[in-house]
């Protein structure tokens, strides 16, 4: 038998995800209950189109020579640090 407290945050759930329409938010939770509960789900499937383009964007400019070497995005940051203090 499940207990009244059970009941009560299975059903703010259960309003919260109907309630929504946002596919990018429903995504997120399906992602995190699958982790929760150790199921196989890709990480891609649960990101938005948006998302999905963004980064293959990123990986056409890696790609083409298009990026900024890590060393020198981390040595402008380092610049940047250590004039804020």
């Amino acid at each position: 038998m499940m207990n009244v407290n059970t009941a009560e945050i299975k059903n703010s759930l259960h309003k919260l995800i109907v309630e929504t329409n946002d596919e990018s938010v429903l995504n997120k939770v399906q992602a995190y209950f699958a982790t929760l509960t150790n199921q196989s789900l890709d990480w891609w499937d649960t990101i938005s189109d948006q998302e999905k383009e963004s980064i293959n964007i990123g990986l056409r400019q890696f790609k083409n020579g298009e990026g900024i070497p890590h060393a020198n995005v981390k040595q402008k940051v380092d610049n940047r640090s250590k004039h804020q203090f």
